[in-house]
């Protein structure tokens, strides 16, 4: 296929699939700055992290779902599909009288919601050429960027002028958009029936809970506590069980095969701990300007879009190169150690405020805008075409995990210096986040060599962490996306 036949079989599939990969991401993030309107108005302030949970594990159990689904078939018709969930739950959520109706329809829209990203994803690389996939991942890098930048301030917005409702009641007329863009695509057919892994399905669904549960509960619960270790427990029994298990079924839910190449798991790795330095960054950041710095909520979320214009412009930087030399590590091995360097650069200069801190968001900004443009070409030409969703809904699955890990371990080392060098100290960010004594809650209440030093142990913590992705990165097989896509095993 020539560039000009490539670029407009590329722009008719990402017009279509667009509207429907920016509402999922979207979906992710808008509904944090309202969760405290929710809490109001239905009289629950201790579950209603549920609201995030429940859509959560239903979309990351979902994911892989879709990716098999959508393979035996067509992709079309599983997005569709994912759409149509993805509206019924947004509709349920908006109409919810009490907080458990709302927490279930969020889990019916994260049933959904888990099929957005993967199956748009599939179909570009279904529509493309895989050298070609480099540039147009770039566009979805950079979409993503922009919808997780929106969703946090249009959230706000929402709850705040129009009321909580709307933030779900939105999702309707953009969700039907999204399905008429979606149904006037022309896609391939699936290779087949699609069969029903009971056992896999089962097995990967309870240890995909299990230790999102437990990540999520690690807090709140204490990480020694009894239910987080057994929670995390049946997580690893129930994952060292399933390839096992999926080596024995005809048309398996997670595929052996593809997990075994080099390649894949690595990358699958690498996805999880660039994962768990993105979302770690995103809530560490703005709550370290508030805390440390004073600055208001929508101050600190504007000290993001620093970060979120270096994704933006170096993801679409990536995936032109990508298409250029066919060589996609290089840019995967260097943009994670650039993000590592940034985040060092963070914690040696927590002290000298919001410019600093601003440069620093920059530098790791641009590392991590590289990583999946890369991954996700290199796994999706390891997969195979036939292969496409099984592939694309791994790293998924991966960034899922890796967002939970590093949001939560990251919570967990700022608390736990914080309570270490000033008893009390949850206490008083509660009460200075829910309004209680304004005056005499706040920063002042808590000493500012403290915080900064919490904070120092966070930034440190990831600059670790993107450094160990830069390291598995570099040891990923090198691939040429000019040669032929291997034949991918079950």
């Amino acid at each position: 296929m020539n560039t000009t036949a490539t670029s407009q079989a590329f722009r008719g599939v990402f017009l279509s699939v667009a509207p429907a990969m920016f509402l999922g991401t979207l979906d992710e993030t808008i509904i944090s700055t309202a969760l405290p309107a929710i809490a109001a108005a239905l009289h629950d302030f201790t579950s209603v992290s549920w609201i995030v949970t429940s859509y959560l594990l239903a979309a990351t159990v979902a994911a892989p779902i879709y990716g098999r689904i959508g393979d035996a078939v067509g992709r079309k018709t599983a997005l569709l599909g994912a759409l149509a969930m993805f509206i019924a739950g947004s509709l349920g959520c908006g109409v919810a009288p009490d907080l458990t109706t709302l927490v279930v329809a969020r889990a019916v829209q994260g049933l959904g919601g888990g099929g957005l990203m993967t199956l748009s994803q599939s179909l570009i690389g279904e529509a493309v050429a895989p050298k070609d996939r480099g540039r147009f991942q770039g566009w979805f890098g950079a979409l993503f960027a922009l919808a997780s930048t929106i969703g946090p301030l249009l959230g706000g917005v929402l709850s705040e002028h129009a009321g909580w409702r709307w933030i779900f009641w939105i999702n309707v007329p953009l969700g039907l958009g999204a399905t008429a863009a979606a149904w006037a695509m022309s896609a391939e057919k699936g290779a087949g029936k699609f069969i029903f892994d009971i056992v896999g399905t089962l097995t990967f669904a309870a240890g995909t809970i299990c230790l999102l549960l437990g990540l999520m509960l690690g807090h709140q619960l204490g990480w020694t506590s009894a239910e987080v270790l057994t929670l995390g427990a049946i997580g690893v029994v129930a994952f060292a069980a399933l390839l096992p298990i999926e080596r024995r079924v005809t048309a398996p839910l997670i595929s052996p095969g593809l997990l075994q190449q080099p390649i894949v798991w690595r990358l699958t790795l690498v996805t999880g701990l660039f994962a768990a330095t993105l979302f770690a960054a995103v809530v560490q950041v703005p709550l370290f300007l508030q805390l440390a710095l004073g600055m208001s909520p929508s101050m600190a979320g504007l000290l993001l879009i620093p970060f979120t214009l270096a994704q933006v412009i170096v993801s679409t930087w990536t995936g032109l190169r990508i298409s250029v030399t066919g060589l996609p590590r290089g840019p995967l091995v260097w943009g994670l150690a650039l993000a590592a360097l940034g985040f060092a650069v963070l914690a040696a200069t927590v002290q000298h405020g919001g410019w600093a801190i601003g440069c620093a968001s920059i530098l790791f900004g641009l590392g991590l805008g590289t990583t999946m443009p890369a991954a996700q070409t290199m796994v999706q030409w390891s997969g195979g075409k036939a292969r496409l969703g099984v592939a694309t809904a791994t790293l998924s699955f991966a960034r899922s995990i890796g967002g939970v890990f590093g949001t939560a371990i990251t919570s967990a080392i700022l608390i736990g210096v914080l309570e270490y060098r000033v008893p009390g100290a949850v206490l008083l960010i509660e009460a200075k986040f829910s309004g209680v004594g304004s005056a005499g809650v706040g920063s002042a209440a808590l000493p500012a060599d403290d915080v900064l030093a919490a904070f120092r142990w966070v930034f440190v913590l990831l600059a670790l962490i993107a450094g160990a992705g830069a390291a598995i990165a570099a040891s990923v097989p090198a691939v040429d996306l000019d040669d032929p896509e291997p034949e991918a095993a079950l």
